[in-house]
């Protein structure tokens, strides 16, 4: 295997692009309002740090997506996943030395902290493959909640989070004893979900969601596009039959 230069470039050129368009749609609105010199500043009462779950998650996919990348512009697997780590650090990184400039936000090292574990899980799970057993994955319905600031054009989905879910994916038949596993079907998983209640009333709350799930990288199909598709589709939790756990319990057909 070999690099090749000009999917290299077009990799980096997009990476770059995605930088480029992320300061100007959402920072630049935002510093003629609100710039100030750099600080640091936590914030736990915001979204009752749910916040910190799209930041692992972000990190993560941005990682894990970096990886694909660099792998099809011919890097080895090992050293693909480094570098789509340490692309995803730092481009989640830029967007906290940004907000440390807004004098309502600030560089919150606790959403940084998020940043780096989710950018280096799928490092992790590479050494250590018991870990592929558990992947984190998302959801979105929209809440009609509108959080994006004046002026600002960027997703909505991205400041809704009552919209969010956000799961840990289980693959239960990788986790079961040889002699039990044929007894399981490979596919079949469990979702543990958490998401936002009431985030403009005065006592907002989490809600915890069990789940099944679907490990798509069981499916059949053994083209490189199939198992790349499988792969990436895989961060992504479906809509399944769910039970709340908290904080009371309700049955549903299909959770979104």
């Amino acid at each position: 295997m070999h690099v090749e230069p000009g999917r290299l470039s077009a990799l980096m050129g997009g990476v770059l692009a995605t930088g480029l368009a992320i300061h100007y749609e959402r920072y630049v609105p935002l510093r003629k309002e609100y710039a100030s010199p750099f600080r640091f500043r936590e914030n736990h009462t915001y979204a009752l740090d749910q916040d910190k779950l799209l930041h692992f998650y972000g990190a993560f996919v941005g990682s894990a997506l970096s990886a694909k990348g660099f792998q099809w512009s011919g890097v080895k697997d090992e050293d693909a996943l480094l570098y789509g780590s340490a692309t995803s650090l730092a481009l989640f990184t830029m967007m906290k030395v940004e907000d440390g400039q807004i004098s309502y936000l600030g560089f919150d090292r606790i959403d940084e902290a998020a940043n780096i574990l989710g950018a280096a899980y799928p490092v992790a799970r590479y050494y250590v493959p018991w870990l592929k057993s558990f992947t984190p994955k998302g959801s979105y319905i929209s809440s009609g909640i509108n959080g994006v600031a004046q002026g600002q054009r960027m997703p909505g989905f991205l400041e809704d989070h009552e919209g969010q879910k956000f799961w840990m994916g289980v693959t239960v038949h990788d986790l079961l004893p040889e002699g039990i596993q044929e007894y399981w079907p490979s596919p079949l998983g469990i979702a543990f979900g958490c998401t936002l209640r009431g985030i403009e009333t005065p006592q907002p709350y989490h809600e915890l969601i069990i789940a099944l799930d679907v490990d798509l990288r069981k499916l059949p199909g053994e083209s490189p596009f199939l198992r790349t598709l499988w792969e990436v589709l895989n961060d992504i939790h479906l809509p399944m039959p769910a039970v709340r756990v908290s904080p009371s319990a309700v049955w549903y057909g299909l959770y979104f």
